[in-house]
């Protein structure tokens, strides 16, 4: 049976230039929100207090999504970019049957802009996995940042990159790692990149993933996805209370993954 709790959550006892076109003002307090794509764009490509200006107005587009929801259909065609500003969001692949493959998550900072740019229909869904706030950011008003802030495609052009290297190290995981290579590496992963964007506290963060969505994600069984967190657990690598993930022994868990950040 599947475990649909949030994996801190888990039963230890289970075996088995020119001015943009107008577009909405920031909703307020959305400036936290958007610091998260500035400083993740910023850290590859720096940005004038202009460009930083433009993001923040991007929230204005930024609504609250609840979890489980699609916002692209694989092989739909968006008119629109996708922003996360808060929450996690993945692409993933979805077989007749229902069985899901996540293939990337979506973090605050991240977005999906192939149909705004392109035109081209998605090869996969893009749905939310928790509570999420999400811009959709018109095609029009999109094409105009990327052309008045080139500073800002610059570093969208590296961001892409980087994602094509996650890309391939996922799937150098199930390939390649064993079940608690691979829970690792993704944990390891996901402190760098949060961390890169400041939602990082004392080797903390918010990890409201389910043992499904793991499982999901790394090529497991739920059953499976269990059994590894509670040995890193045992092991003195990490720890889970309250959906926060605390990472106590960084570099133990990168040997153990043989984690290089390289190609973040």
């Amino acid at each position: 049976m599947e475990m649909t709790a949030p994996i801190c959550e888990i039963n230890p006892t289970v075996s088995g230039g020119a001015r943009l076109r107008p577009h909405p003002a920031p909703a307020p307090g959305d400036d936290g929100r958007a610091s998260a794509l500035a400083r993740k764009l910023d850290g590859v490509a720096p940005l004038t207090e202009q460009d930083r200006a433009a993001l923040a107005g991007l929230t204005g587009y930024a609504r609250p999504v609840e979890r489980h929801t699609v916002l692209l259909e694989q092989a739909g065609v968006a008119d629109h970019a996708l922003i996360v500003f808060a929450g996690f969001a993945s692409r993933c692949k979805r077989r007749m049957s229902g069985q899901r493959q996540i293939i990337a998550y979506l973090v605050p900072g991240d977005l999906c802009d192939r149909g705004a740019l392109h035109g081209y229909p998605l090869d996969h869904a893009i749905e939310t996995l928790t509570r999420c706030r999400i811009a959709k950011v018109p095609r029009a008003v999109y094409l105009d940042l990327l052309g008045l802030h080139p500073r800002i495609a610059l570093a969208l052009q590296h961001a892409r990159l980087a994602e094509e290297a996650t890309a391939h190290e996922w799937i150098a995981n199930i390939g390649m790692r064993s079940g608690l290579e691979r829970t690792a590496h993704l944990l390891c992963e996901l402190l760098e990149r949060l961390g890169s964007i400041g939602q990082i506290s004392d080797g903390q963060f918010d990890l409201p993933l389910t043992q499904v969505d793991l499982a999901d994600t790394l090529g497991l069984s739920s059953v499976h996805v269990n059994r590894v967190l509670q040995t890193l657990r045992r092991d003195g690598l990490i720890s889970l209370r309250d959906r926060r993930l605390r990472i106590l022994a960084p570099r133990r868990l990168r040997e153990l993954a043989e984690f290089k950040a390289g190609y973040l």
